[in-house]
């Protein structure tokens, strides 16, 4: 994700009430576990 990605993401998820620290946890989820990116 860049970061106007993930800046937007986190405007919405506020929107819906989400907490900092959940929002925080779902973008290290995305991050740490990104298909795209592989490790071999």
């Amino acid at each position: 994700m860049t970061g106007k990605e993930i800046v937007n993401l986190i405007d919405k998820l506020q929107e819906k009430g989400m907490s900092s620290d959940e929002i925080i946890d779902i973008i290290k989820y995305i991050e740490l576990n990104d298909p795209k990116q592989t490790n071999q």
